[in-house]
């Protein structure tokens, strides 16, 4: 088992470090967006954490019901006020039902867990934590054998690789699971998990780091809610087009961020909240997503 872990590491290492063609003309993009959020009046740098919020309606959610999920994702190891102090303090004031961590929370070369596990220890005293792992984490757990999991776990986390969590929420029946793997890997890694857990009636709730898992594999997947990351809101954020850059992808990466309906479900991917590049977010603040799912028609309140 630990081998076909080390090997799923490394396909999620190998898709995430790859980068396509046309560097140049990557750089000019930049360069040419930048230039137009500049004299338009739009150059924003800011690393204030942005509240957003989202509505889904889903009748299998209890009549009159209202559940609250906190999406964080792609923290990247930083902190918003000492020790994540002001973090913590905006999520407890959002009064979550479930806390969903959407991975990328930690950095592969750095083998301090103190940030996440302060923080993770925090959340808990909050709401329930299910946590799916991005490729950073997946590389430090199975690449350089980090004891992230099991000190997560010791933090009362819910550790989603491949399986889910049935629970109970506000009278309606929730499938909470998490699939870690990128596409390069689904066949392998993530087909098997995903073949039964669509079958449930449950509200299912798939956290997966890799919005490109919705391109093609799971495209048509019976997912009530997907919870992604990874895009860090395409790095540079346009007006009218969205997120502009991701190495995955190249330009204009599909499913940058916000709420997607597809087929048979609905997905939102996080624009994240931090980075691990030397590129700066532009008129991309960090965000700290709530999505409130209702059953019935009206949208939640804030």
């Amino acid at each position: 088992m630990r081998g076909q872990e080390k090997e799923m590491a490394r396909n999620i290492k190998d898709a995430a470090g790859r980068r396509r063609p046309g560097c140049r003309w990557v750089v000019l993009c930049l360069i040419l967006a930048a230039i137009a959020l500049f004299f338009s009046g739009r150059w924003l740098t800011s690393d204030e954490l942005e509240v957003t919020f989202q509505h889904l309606y889903s009748s299998k959610i209890a009549g009159g019901e209202n559940i609250r999920v906190v999406v964080l994702s792609d923290l990247h190891n930083r902190e918003f006020g000492p020790d994540n102090g002001d973090l913590v303090g905006q999520i407890a004031v959002l009064n979550p039902d479930i806390i969903a961590i959407a991975g990328d929370m930690v950095n592969a070369d750095d083998d301090n867990l103190d940030i996440i596990l302060s923080l993770c220890g925090k959340l808990t005293q909050i709401a329930p934590v299910y946590y799916g792992p991005g490729n950073h984490e997946s590389n430090l757990m199975y690449e350089k054998g980090s004891p992230l999991e099991s000190r997560l776990e010791e933090q009362g986390v819910h550790v989603l690789v491949n399986r889910a969590e049935e629970v109970t929420v506000n009278r309606t029946p929730l499938l909470i699971g998490g699939m870690p793997t990128s596409v390069e890997g689904y066949e392998i890694y993530g087909a098997g998990f995903f073949e039964e857990y669509e079958k449930s009636t449950a509200f299912k709730l798939l956290i997966t780091h890799y919005p490109s898992l919705y391109y093609d594999a799971i495209a048509d997947g019976a997912v009530d809610l997907g919870i992604c990351g990874h895009y860090h809101g395409g790095q540079i954020r346009l007006p009218v087009v969205g997120g502009l850059y991701h190495g995955d992808t190249g330009l204009f990466p599909r499913y940058n961020g916000g709420m997607y309906h597809l087929r048979n479900g609905t997905i939102f991917v996080s624009r994240g909240m931090g980075g691990h590049n030397s590129l700066p977010r532009i008129n991309n603040r960090p965000e700290l997503a709530v999505i409130d799912i209702n059953g019935r028609q009206e949208t939640g309140s804030q």
